[in-house]
């Protein structure tokens, strides 16, 4: 479906897509009120400039939208207020902002660079993500007008105490005096763990105990470990070794039989490692659940 109009009010879309079979799809400086979309197929769509406000994305596919793209002239970037997003993966928010809104067992497995959150809140589980702050600098955008027009990552008012928060991370300097996070925010932020970034991997790496912990965090949060690596510090650098485990699924096995296997294969393997700081345990989960 095209949208042609610049105005949409209180408009439920249901089952609709605004897919182009891979070619981009622009919406700029759309305005949204009170719109619905209910499993809608959003991959294309590159949001321009829009303002959407107290509107629900319902599932759907959203893995492949950018939320946040700025005008060539202007400069506008695209905001979202007072809106509910459920059940639906966010990979490419890009400059955006987002005030007010509400986050429901949403897919955030991505770095948040540039988008910015002020009085949001965060249900359900969260992993494998990074929010980053104001110490990424233009290179990051792509572009210095890009950095110029964004809030550069902030946090303001945010609510994750009803979050399951697993393998998240906060870097460059992002403000957290005003995020509320859950009880065992302070035990998880204790976790040692080293970036993998210096091997192109997109990660952590984590000590024997500090693994073990990780991996009792998706086992609670029921997202299947598919498989990891085995990983040895060595003068300050950490390196691969040849070593690593896998648990494929069984066809005879419910979903929960599975996370509760690949939890005890990865539990095992892990424990059979001396408990030094020489090995480091990095894992691969399934970003489906």
């Amino acid at each position: 479906m095209k949208l042609t109009d610049r105005r949409y009010n209180n408009q439920v879309f249901k089952n609709t897509s605004f897919s182009n079979s891979g070619i981009a799809v622009w919406w700029t400086k759309k305005k949204f009120n009170g719109c619905q979309f209910v499993n809608c197929d959003f991959n294309d769509v590159v949001v321009r400039g829009c303002l959407f406000k107290d509107c629900v994305f319902q599932s759907g596919k959203m893995q492949h939208t950018l939320l946040g793209a700025r005008t060539s002239v202007l400069l506008r970037k695209s905001i979202y207020i007072g809106c509910t997003f459920e059940r639906v993966k966010l990979r490419s928010l890009g400059i955006a902002d987002f005030i007010g809104c509400t986050f429901i067992d949403c897919d955030f497995k991505t770095a948040f660079i540039a988008a910015s959150f002020a009085k949001c809140k965060f249900i359900g589980k969260i992993y494998g993500c990074v929010f980053c702050g104001p110490n990424y600098d233009s290179y990051f955008y792509g572009d210095k007008l890009s950095y110029w027009v964004s809030n550069k990552g902030r946090l303001n008012d945010v609510d994750f105490s009803e979050s399951i928060l697993t393998d998240v991370d906060f870097r460059g300097g992002i403000d957290l005096s005003t995020v509320l996070f859950p009880d065992s925010y302070l035990s998880d932020k204790l976790i040692i763990k080293y970036s993998l970034e210096p091997l192109g991997v997109h990660g952590f790496a984590y000590p024997q105990k500090e693994a073990l912990k990780i991996a009792n965090g998706y086992f609670n949060s029921n997202i299947p470990i598919l498989g990891g690596d085995v990983y040895k510090m060595e003068n300050g650098r950490i390196t691969l070794t040849l070593d690593s485990w896998y648990c494929d699924r069984i066809s005879s096995e419910s979903p929960s039989e599975y996370v509760r296997r690949c939890y005890l294969v990865t539990t095992d393997y892990v424990s059979k490692y001396p408990n030094n700081a020489n090995f480091l345990f990095g894992f691969v989960v399934d970003a489906q659940s």
